[in-house]
């Protein structure tokens, strides 16, 4: 009888102490993912000015899904920060620590990515949340000339647009004007199964012969680090901004003041145009890449100068297996019809260039 009582007791003990066990576990795990999110929208319980310790309890004690950690609250309080901007991280994949459940990898909360997704026009004139119409050129206006400038536009993870887009083709004299009016345009950020990345579109920005501008969006041209391919600029259709989407205002803002960083300009700021390519052969594919069948884009930082030739070239974006010195050797031959300046002469400018690489 005494040594059954003795085993009920010791049985009793040791389910105690796996419960406490893993109560401790749930706890240190608790430090690096909170499990529920507030049933009040995220930028509401941001702006209510609590303190973090408050939120986390809010945040803990509701039913809805979060994954980030009280770390990632902090961003999420910033003032600048966009309210898409603060439901993309909050809604981002968990973090759990490694130290706390062995054989789990410790990844960042909704890291921002170099990866960029072509967007389809219908659904990229959903997301614009600002948009501005060029002014007409007095010039153009008076001498009855029309065009349209053709540009590649790259959408940053915030929703602003990069100063990596490029004008693909289009009269100059209508290039500063629709690039100034452009880089007013504002997005929703781009979310890809958790992950904030960067988008592309193709802009046709049209002067009209009645004195009016209007933009339309096309299919990019370039393939994206998702299976799209890109469209070929001749089979592209153009969509005009469907009724449901925001209205353009008129471009009423002056202009910014040109920005000279480091022996150039900023590209397509303050009246600064931007430079063509006339002689822009693809680069060649390394042996190590090819072998491992590695595909994607380098992006390139440097200078174009006043003469049209590159100096200057950083990788800002690498792939390895040599396709970045692929990248380097190739661009560094390139040659430019240089970007102008406000009195008409070319300058050096700052810009980025994407090398792609594709396995065919």
């Amino acid at each position: 009888m005494h040594s059954f009582i003795a085993a009920t007791i010791l049985a009793l003990y040791g389910l105690l102490a796996g419960q406490l066990t893993t109560a401790a576990q749930v706890d240190k795990i608790s430090e690096t993912r909170s499990d529920a999110l507030a049933d009040e929208p995220v930028p509401d319980v941001l702006r209510a000015g609590l303190r973090q310790e408050v939120l986390v309890a809010k945040i803990k004690s509701s039913s809805r899904s979060l994954a980030t950690s009280p770390i990632e609250l902090k961003k999420l309080k910033s003032p600048n920060l966009p309210e898409e901007r603060m439901m993309a991280m909050a809604q981002a994949p968990a973090v759990v620590s490694r130290s706390s459940t062995p054989g789990v990898s410790n990844a960042p909360v909704n890291a921002e990515s170099r990866r960029i997704q072509n967007i389809a026009p219908e659904e990229m004139w959903n997301r614009v949340t600002q948009c501005v119409l060029p002014k007409y050129p007095t010039l153009a206006v008076d001498s009855h000339i029309t065009g349209m400038v053709d540009i590649g536009l790259r959408v940053s993870p915030e929703g602003d647009v990069g100063n990596n887009s490029r004008v693909l083709d289009g009269p100059p004299l209508f290039v500063r004007p629709a690039m100034d009016a452009i880089r007013r345009w504002k997005f929703r950020p781009n979310l890809v199964q958790g992950e904030v990345t960067w988008s592309r579109i193709r802009v046709l920005v049209r002067f009209n012969t009645d004195g009016t501008t209007a933009v339309d969006l096309a299919h990019a041209i370039l393939a994206d680090d998702f299976g799209d391919p890109g469209t070929p600029k001749l089979t592209a259709a153009a969509v005009p901004r469907p009724a449901s989407s925001r209205e353009c205002e008129p471009m009423n803002e002056p202009a910014q003041e040109p920005i000279f960083v480091n022996g150039a300009y900023k590209v397509g700021i303050g009246g600064i145009g931007f430079p063509r390519c006339i002689n822009c052969p693809d680069p060649s594919y390394s042996d190590q890449a090819r072998s491992a069948k590695v595909s994607g884009i380098v992006v390139l930082h440097l200078i174009i100068t006043a003469e049209g030739h590159t100096a200057n070239i950083q990788v800002q974006r690498s792939l390895g297996y040599g396709l970045d010195e692929e990248a380097v050797k190739a661009v560094g031959s390139w040659r430019f019809s240089p970007a102008i300046g406000l009195d008409g002469k070319p300058v050096p400018v700052w810009t980025d260039i994407e090398a792609q690489f594709r396995i065919k």
